[in-house]
């Protein structure tokens, strides 16, 4: 029995997630400062045509229960973080794109991270971004994007991206 044909107006392309090299650098930079415990924090950008994600900062939110493996972004400081940012005079389009944080070794994101990701889009029911900054040995960072979106009724489907590094 043949297979689901797909036309050309339903091909999916791979989701994109845009960053510059300088906001990677001092986020990557963060994480290796609190190594071997994690760090992360909220991605602020916008969304072009629902598939492409340009990211405007990566802002950390403080865990003080944050460890080895674990790293739990709450939601009442990450709001006075990303009001206290948003207050500055960014771009008019920068908002709440998704979530970041590190891993202090050098793995992909965990069954967790793509637990957490789907109970965001859940919950939220627009595209969510999630970068892992994941630190190797010499402290080198190689960054693993997912995308999360809503799917009726009550889904979330995550997709791996690309992680377009660009200049500023």
């Amino acid at each position: 029995m043949p297979g689901p044909f797909v036309t050309t107006g339903e091909r999916r392309s791979t989701p994109v997630v845009r960053i510059t090299e300088r906001t990677l650098a001092a986020a990557g930079s963060l994480a290796r400062g609190v190594s071997p415990n994690e760090l992360g924090g909220i991605i602020v950008g916008w969304w072009e045509g629902g598939r492409v994600a340009i990211v405007d900062d990566l802002l950390p939110v403080p865990d003080d229960r944050a460890g080895r493996a674990h790293y739990e972004r709450r939601q009442w400081p990450a709001q006075r973080v990303l009001d206290d940012y948003l207050r500055t005079g960014t771009s008019p389009y920068s908002g709440y794109i998704g979530e970041w944080h590190s891993h202090p070794e050098p793995q992909p994101p965990s069954p967790i991270d793509r637990g957490a990701l789907s109970a965001i889009v859940r919950q939220v029911h627009c595209p969510i971004a999630l970068l892992v900054l994941a630190l190797d040995r010499q402290g080198e960072v190689a960054v693993h994007g997912l995308v999360g979106r809503s799917r009726w009724p009550h889904r979330a489907v995550i997709e791996h991206t690309v992680v377009e590094r660009m200049e500023p």
